[in-house]
This record gives structure tokens, sequence and C-alpha cells, in this order.
């Protein structure tokens, strides 16, 4: 498993904020651990003029689902094509509920070139997840007052790690509940999270991996296609 601050070819399309630098300083994240009782550490570098207004550092954390999927509504089952087609598609509409996990003032960029930062994640909070119709997404945001407005500096934290056993993953947003052949990473857990839950159930004996088929392999098998991140 690896935490990445941007955003990877395979989840291009899915609504995921790409990292943005504010005017006048730079956000850094040196410790990205997007899960509950971790923590995220990093720090604020001025690259423009000394300023006196102060920085606020804020991580959030989002539930969030895909709010049309119309060729799939009222449908309890996908097959591994038809999920392929849902995260292969160019343009999809993500809504969200954010949660914020905790902020800090770090103070100005006039005396000090950068500032630190370090914010705790509580315990309950879930993991970092990306799914077909719902995710769990974290983001870190570095913002400072100006006379319109607020620069500000962000990036996403992602988890990427390759889901190796074949599984029933079932996703429920305010929109329905499907269940997906799909596969899971090793200490993948299911969570419940605002109006998204996630969890996994064995595959029925018609519905297993042909033997020594991988994830991409099944895909490739069923869909004729090279498959997505998620």
């Amino acid at each position: 498993m690896r935490v990445v601050a941007d955003v990877p070819p395979g989840h291009v399309g899915r609504g995921i904020a790409p990292p943005l630098e504010a005017r006048g300083f730079r956000l850094h994240v040196d410790v990205a651990e997007p899960w509950g009782g971790g923590s995220v550490a990093g720090h604020v570098e001025r690259s423009g003029p000394p300023d006196d207004r102060p920085v606020l550092v804020r991580v959030a954390c989002a539930a969030v689902w895909i709010d049309v999927a119309p060729q799939i509504v009222g449908q309890a089952g996908i097959s591994v094509a038809m999920a392929y087609d849902l995260r292969a598609r160019g343009r999809a509409i993500w809504l969200d509920e954010i949660v914020t996990v905790g902020e800090i003032e770090v103070g100005a960029l006039a005396a000090a070139n950068w500032r630190r930062f370090e914010i705790s994640i509580p315990d309950d909070a879930p993991r970092a997840f990306e799914g077909t119709l719902c995710a769990v997404r974290y983001s870190v945001e570095a913002l400072r007052s100006r006379r319109i407005g607020r620069s500000v500096a962000a990036v996403p934290l992602l988890v990427v790690e390759r889901r190796t056993e074949p599984v029933v993953r079932i996703e429920r947003t305010p929109i329905g509940t499907w269940r997906l052949l799909e596969w899971r990473a090793p200490d993948e857990p299911g969570f419940a999270f605002g109006p998204i839950e996630v969890s996994f159930e064995r595959r029925a004996a018609g519905d297993e991996p042909l033997p020594g088929e991988d994830r991409d392999a099944e895909i490739l098998r069923r869909t004729g296609r090279v498959s997505s991140a998620a």
C-alpha cells in the first residue's frame, strides 16, 4: 500500500481535484496517513514576498458518490464489464459530503520562510478508498486570506494498492445499493461513513475468476480492455 499526493492516471475523470499551488506559497506533505489513527504532516513554504497574514492548514475527509448512473439505476448486481464501463466514462457527476478532520494555524510567512504542521486523524475516521460508485477522499489545504477571497494550495491524498482477492464488493450510496464482482486488497476494510457504506462478501462459485487469473486478466477476459485503477 502506498499513499500518493496526486491523481494517478487510472483515477483521472473521477472528480478528484488535482494539486493546486497558491500564489505566494507552496504546500508540501511529508507524512500522509489518510486513515483513522493516522496523521498528516508537512510544511508550507513561501514562494513570494514576505506576508504578515497567517496561514491555516486543514485536513478534510469526504464521502463521495456518483450522482447519476442511468444505465444501472435499479439493478442490484453489476458485472465486471459494466463496472469497467462506469470507471472508463469520460465524465461523471460526483457529489460529496465533507467532514473537516482537523485544522491548525501555522503563522505567517514573513520572518520565516516555511512553517511546519501536523494534524492527527481521529481513530474512527475511515481509510481513503476508491470504489466504482463511491469513495472516501482526503485532501490537505493551506489557506491565506487576501483582499478579496483567499489563496489556496491543496493536494489530494489517495491510497493506491493492488487488489488480489476476488470478492463481491457491496457499495451503498444515496442512489442505491450495488453488488460488484470485484477484487479486494488483503487489509482493505469495509466501512460506513456519512451516506455511503462498503462491505465485502465471498463470490459464488460461478463468479470465481479462472485459475491463475488476477484482477487485470479477469477484466481483460470479460471486457477485452485493460483495467482501470479503482
